[in-house]
Order: C-alpha cells, then structure tokens, then sequence
C-alpha cells in the first residue's frame, strides 16, 4: 500500500541509529563490533573488580601505616602511605585501562595481546617492599 510508512530497522543494543553516523559523529568504542559471550564480558568485568580491589587494599594499607607509631620514623611513614596511595591510583586506572582495552579487542574480534602491566606492578610491589624494608630496619633501633 503506497500510504504506509516504510519500516525503520530495529536499533542495536539500544541505541538511537541504524549503524551509521556522520563524519561529525565518530562510532564509540562500545558500539564498535559486535557484543562478546557474556561469559567473556562478565570475566573481563570480574578482572577490572579484582583491580578494584587491589586497590582499595592500598588504600587501607597507607592508612595503617600512619596509624602504626613504633615501626618507623613519622617521614618514612609518611613516604611509605604516599607511596602506597600512588599505586592505588595506578592500580585503578590500568584496571579500567585494561578492562576497556580487552573489552574493545572482544568486541572486533581482535586478539587481546600482551599488556606490559604486570611486569610494571611487580616493579612497583619490589620498590615497595624496599621501602617498607627500610621502614622497618629504621624503626628496629
């Protein structure tokens, strides 16, 4: 029938468009692809949480540290809860940094790849051991 309006594609994942956009409006790395299993998106979720944790572990652990006054002189407490401060901020965003990077790479189809962050974190728990080292040794006299 010539007066029926023709039928609009069903959008995708909720958005508001059929796939394509101007060139003033660029895809989001979330509409990029196709939606991964689940089961990978909700591991990928549970991997950002246990970066999550992680830091907020730091966190309490700067505060004990300034709360503990025999183990060290207060400057080298204070370095320690400072330094411990900086990884949970670096632990939180290379847990989103992560998360997004593989969940991108999920959704093209892409391989995940390596990430050189693990090698950065153990770096970062070396220096922090020599630290809390030195604390201690300071604080043993």
């Amino acid at each position: 029938m010539p007066n029926e309006p023709e039928e609009q594609p069903v959008p995708v994942n909720g958005s508001q468009h059929d796939g394509e956009r101007g060139p003033r409006s660029p895809v989001r790395w979330w509409e990029q692809g196709e939606e991964p299993d689940y089961r990978a998106t909700m591991a990928n979720e549970r991997t950002f949480l246990a970066w999550s944790r992680t830091a907020l572990a730091l966190l309490a652990g700067a505060l004990a540290v300034l709360g503990i006054g025999r183990v060290g002189p207060y400057g080298l407490r204070l370095a320690l809860a400072c330094y411990l401060i900086l990884l949970a901020v670096a632990a939180t965003v290379a847990g989103y940094w992560q998360w997004r990077v593989r969940q991108r790479r999920m959704r093209l189809r892409e391989p995940l790849g390596h990430s050189s962050v693990n090698a950065m974190l153990g770096l970062a728990f070396l220096v922090l051991t020599g630290i809390v080292v030195v604390t201690v040794a300071v604080g043993a006299r």
